[in-house]
């Protein structure tokens, strides 16, 4: 009788272990990690134009990056060869993001100058921390982009061939004055690394862009998103 209720006893206190082991895996559940919505994110630019809002926005824009001569200047014109020299010791750095849909394409092009010592030589010379040209902060609009070479900063060229700068022909007088861009306002207000190793860029911007009748048109309220891959940052 005594083994019976030792042996009841005993699967009663299993039984007990087993419920309280339960109850505590329900208790603590496992963390499951979840995906960062901004993984999905896609580059998109909009801005406001005479009260109209125009947006543009694709999964992934197209770059390309460049080298120019920095502080260019004419040597000479020899019939239609005009002859430019400039600083020889560094490089105009641009990188140029075209954010585009079936409408329209913004142009956004990043642009600094750096010594060629402290580059590195891919298809290009390319600076050595690419994302130095995204940091938070505001930006000057480089009027001269494409011409002297002389600013750093920001450039947007839009569509309908209105854009932030201008000539960049040396063949023509220099299109804009010193204060075409004085009301105007580039600001990089976030960047943000993912656990992917992806960047998100944000900034905001108003601009006024010009064509080559010298009209204008004035971008208001300008909303900017890049989505910088690793694989887009290598040169």
């Amino acid at each position: 009788m005594k083994i019976r209720n030792l042996l009841g006893l005993a699967i009663a206190l299993l039984c007990f272990s087993a419920c309280k082991k339960e109850e505590q895996s329900v208790k603590q559940p496992i963390a499951i990690d979840k995906e960062d919505p901004l993984e999905y994110s896609h580059d998109s630019i909009s801005y406001n134009i005479n009260g109209i809002t125009y947006n543009t926005s694709k999964f992934s824009s197209f770059y390309a990056a460049g080298n120019s001569q920095p502080y260019s200047k004419v040597d000479s014109i020899v019939k239609t060869n005009i002859y430019i020299s400039g600083i020889k010791d560094s490089v105009l750095y641009s990188r140029n993001y075209g954010i585009y849909n079936d409408q329209r394409k913004v142009d956004v092009i990043f642009i600094k100058t750096y010594n060629k010592a402290s580059m590195v030589q891919s298809l290009i010379l390319t600076p050595k921390n690419i994302i130095d040209l995204f940091t938070v902060g505001s930006r000057n609009y480089a009027i001269d982009f494409g011409r002297e070479n002389i600013q750093n900063g920001i450039a947007l060229n839009i569509s309908d061939g209105f854009k932030t700068y201008g000539s960049e022909s040396f063949s023509k007088p220099p299109q804009l004055s010193a204060d075409a861009q004085k009301y105007s306002k580039f600001e990089i207000t976030s960047l943000r690394k993912l656990k992917s190793g992806t960047y998100i860029v944000e900034a905001k911007f108003n601009a006024t862009v010009f064509n080559e009748k010298n009209e204008s048109k004035r971008l208001e309220n300008g909303y900017l998103r890049l989505v910088l891959s690793k694989f887009d940052l290598i040169f």
